[in-house]
């Protein structure tokens, strides 16, 4: 009986030192994964609050509304990648009991902490309004946007069309860019420049000159076509090209989604060595500001009237969207070739494009809505 007491007492002995032994496991688990939680946390924590690049020198303008919160300056810095996470800079702020913010433009750059950007945005200087703003919209045409540029800046239209002119201005931007080529002088261009401003609005002090204005609206474009270089020299265009077509493509959608199936379409008439017969084409060339197009528009011998002549057209007929070059690189694989568009409607205020396989199904849609576009230009007067 003794025997087995002392027997029963051992293996109770061994079962608690067992015990022991995997609770000081299971605690040495638990506090393994607390250290790397922990230190996986602080790192997250302090790669927050770190600069996103420490040897970023470019600046970076940061617009903060009037009345802008927490949340909204947070995902502006987001946005402009000045910051690399948006909730931790959020909370960051809380926790410091920030909230004299100024509403402004501010310079920042990569390179700063979000203390030196919570300080610049509390203290920093303001940079002061622009002297002057230029908004050259999508689709319009060099005329129009000599017009903007004159109103903005008080220059004479006709001083700035003489400076975008000037054959050996044209000549040193060629030199300059490597968007630029020989296309834009050959005979029959009229406008060397028209496509190449990207459309956008553009600040400046007082003092620019017409050619600075000019460069400017260059760069943005010339970073286009930096970016897509390699897209461009695989379509097997030039980007005068590009830019051609994509003006096209800008003047007849309707919709942003119109503008990969429009391309489609044209892709094909190329494809298929049919004539892209595109209307705004025509009326560049006639200069006509009109919906309607005559017999007598479709016989002008402009270069830009892809109605007489194959291909794509000569140049650009007006500026260009990223969304439209990107969708000249990149069109839909539609079955379409032919498109009709109808005018805006109460129903349809941004117009609607019809698409068709055969010319008679398409020329089913000239009948039936043409005249659509008489009442529409009537209305206008």
């Amino acid at each position: 009986m003794e025997n087995e007491w002392k027997k029963n007492a051992e293996i109770e002995k061994k079962r608690r030192r067992t015990s022991r032994r995997i609770t000081l496991i299971i605690l040495s688990v638990l506090f393994t994964i607390f250290l790397v939680a922990g230190a996986a946390i602080y790192i997250f924590l302090k790669s927050s609050l770190e600069p996103v690049d420490e040897e970023a020198t470019k600046s970076v303008k940061v617009e903060i509304p009037l009345g802008a919160g927490t949340s909204t300056i947070s995902s502006i810095l987001k946005d402009k990648d000045l910051i690399a996470n948006e909730t931790i800079f959020r909370y960051y702020v809380r926790y410091k009991n920030e909230s004299s913010f100024q509403a402004g433009t501010y310079t920042l750059t990569q390179a700063m902490t979000p203390d030196e950007i919570i300080n610049e945005l509390k203290t920093g200087t303001i940079m002061k309004a622009a002297d002057v703003k230029v908004t050259i919209p999508e689709g319009i045409t060099m005329d129009r946007q000599i017009a903007i540029i004159a109103k903005a800046t008080g220059f004479k239209a006709e001083s700035i069309r003489k400076s975008l002119t000037d054959e050996t201005y044209i000549d040193s931007l060629i030199e300059k860019y490597p968007m630029l080529t020989d296309e834009v002088t050959k005979q029959g261009v009229l406008y060397s420049l028209e496509g190449y401003f990207f459309p956008a609005t553009y600040e400046f002090d007082k003092g620019k000159s017409i050619n600075q204005i000019a460069e400017t609206m260059l760069d943005e474009m010339e970073k286009i076509y930096d970016t897509n270089a390699d897209a461009i020299k695989k379509s097997g265009m030039t980007f005068h090209e590009v830019l051609s077509l994509g003006s096209m493509v800008e003047r007849e959608a309707a919709t942003p989604d119109d503008r990969r199936e429009i391309a489609g379409v044209f892709t094909n008439r190329l494809n298929d060595g049919m004539k892209l017969q595109s209307d705004p084409t025509v009326w560049y060339g006639t200069g006509e500001n009109t919906a309607l197009t005559t017999l007598k528009d479709l016989e002008n011998n402009s270069k830009y009237n892809t109605y007489k002549y194959e291909g794509i057209p000569i140049g650009p007929i007006s500026t260009v969207s990223e969304d439209s070059i990107l969708s000249v690189l990149n069109p839909n694989k539609t079955k379409y070739v032919y498109f009709f568009a109808r005018p805006p409607s109460d129903k349809n205020p941004r117009g609607q494009i019809l698409y068709e396989e055969t010319y008679e199904e398409h020329q089913r849609n000239v009948v039936k809505y043409k005249p659509e576009w008489v009442e529409y230009e009537a209305s206008k007067e």
